[in-house]
């Protein structure tokens, strides 16, 4: 593979060359030094590199780093468009009894591993990049779970912006179920499905 075959390669990615790429299509790392020297790619973490076209996605960069975490909470809302505004502090959930990663400026919550996988889809950040993160539903049933962690204009927007743009009961419904609070959904979409 010629070098300019790398680049364009990445920059189909969005400007990234990662583990994936670089593996499936058996890129040597010397290749990848010389990109390196030259300043056609920036090495951001390890295995991990960006060209001068890409743009540095926290999330998506934390997400090919940390293979086991679920963007989940207040990340998740905003990731999801439920949310007019984004956190500072970003959170993601990951299974009990795996190493808990620590990331400055991240909250990361342990999660039973029998609902831990429950509605975790592939989102795109506002870069354009894929990250695994939980789907509008989980969200939905999220605030219900711990609302103390959500302000209540917050949970009043996700709820409108949920019910305007997508509604889906049977799913909302399931996963309330699985999660333990379908009797508090349950209340609240009642009214608002008729509003």
């Amino acid at each position: 593979m010629k070098l300019e075959d790398i680049i364009n390669l990445a920059n189909q990615n969005n400007g990234y060359l990662t583990p994936e790429l670089i593996k499936n299509n058996e890129i040597y790392t010397s290749y990848i030094h010389r990109l390196v020297i030259a300043e056609e790619l920036y090495k951001v973490e390890r295995g991990i590199y960006i060209t001068k076209q890409g743009i540095e996605d926290e999330y998506y960069i934390n997400n090919l780093k940390y293979t086991n975490i679920v963007y989940s909470g207040d990340t998740a809302i905003f990731l999801n468009g439920l949310s007019n505004k984004q956190s500072p502090e970003k959170e993601a959930s990951i299974a009990y009894g795996m190493n808990i990663p620590k990331l400055e400026g991240y909250t990361i919550k342990q999660s039973r591993k029998d609902t831990f996988y429950l509605g975790i889809t592939m989102i795109e950040t506002p870069f354009g990049n894929k990250v695994r993160c939980y789907d509008k539903e989980r969200c939905i049933c999220d605030l219900f779970i711990r609302p103390d962690n959500y302000d209540y204009e917050d949970r009043v927007y996700a709820i409108n912006a949920y019910k305007n743009d997508y509604l889906n009961f049977d799913k909302l419904y399931e996963y309330a179920k699985k999660l333990g609070v379908l009797d508090k959904v349950k209340s609240v979409f009642e009214v608002v499905a008729w509003n």
